[in-house]
């Protein structure tokens, strides 16, 4: 159910249109008491003429959380663009603080550690240890991994994770570790630093792609 809470919609927020084949993205550009104003959503090259009437599903990506909300298209205007106008809903579902949100998600990385006893500011590639490991969970802020490498707790990684067509390379600092006695493999959560919002941005919206695609399956497996 959605719940009552002021969202204050701000102009260049983002929002995702949640379609039947996909999250079309858009960004808020006109603001009044009654309605908000986003540009036509784009999925991959592909454009969504919404029309009047059409109610959507969308996501609205704030400075801290992440509001869901339902709405109905009410037209269109030109403001140096086209502009498809939304009734601004009084209702929204909080799904999480935006770092918070984490999936189960199995990607093949590469790692490079840097013992925690190097200066950060005087490092090059040859003092990495580099090896291979898989993502078993992911959020904005971190994930975890599993790795026959036994690294130790405050090591900082490089690691680069492949999302989609992208290749990002981020620093996570190892932050827990343990022994899976089934696997045999060696498990550690990692906690992102250094980020730039460009690249959490690129992985929270890799995050609810994936959540999105993973329902429209389960609905079809009923």
């Amino acid at each position: 159910m959605g719940k009552k809470e002021e969202v204050k919609f701000q102009l260049n927020n983002k929002i995702e249109v949640l379609w039947e084949d996909g999250n079309y993205k858009s960004v808020i550009q006109d603001i009044t008491n009654n309605s908000i104003g986003i540009n036509i959503p784009v999925c991959g090259g592909k454009y969504l003429p919404l029309r009047k009437g059409e109610w959507i599903e969308a996501i609205c990506f704030s400075k801290n959380s992440i509001y869901k909300f339902n709405t109905v298209v009410l037209g269109r205007k030109i403001d140096g663009m086209l502009i498809i106008m939304l009734a601004k809903p009084k209702k929204f579902t909080r799904i999480q603080r935006r770092n918070h949100v984490r999936i189960p998600v199995l990607l093949n990385i590469t790692c490079g550690a840097l013992k925690l006893n190097k200066d950060l500011n005087e490092i090059d590639d040859n003092q990495y240890e580099f090896f291979q490991a898989y993502s078993l969970d992911l959020s904005g802020g971190g994930m975890k991994i599993a790795s026959d490498k036994k690294i130790s707790l405050g090591d900082i990684l490089l690691i680069t994770l492949p999302l989609g067509k992208e290749l990002l390379a981020i620093k996570g600092k190892v932050v827990r570790g343990y022994k899976d006695v089934d696997s045999k493999k060696n498990i550690y959560g990692v906690c992102f630093f250094d980020i730039e919002q460009g690249v959490r941005e690129n992985i929270i919206q890799f995050i609810f792609r994936i959540m999105r695609e993973r329902r429209r399956k389960g609905v079809r497996g009923e």
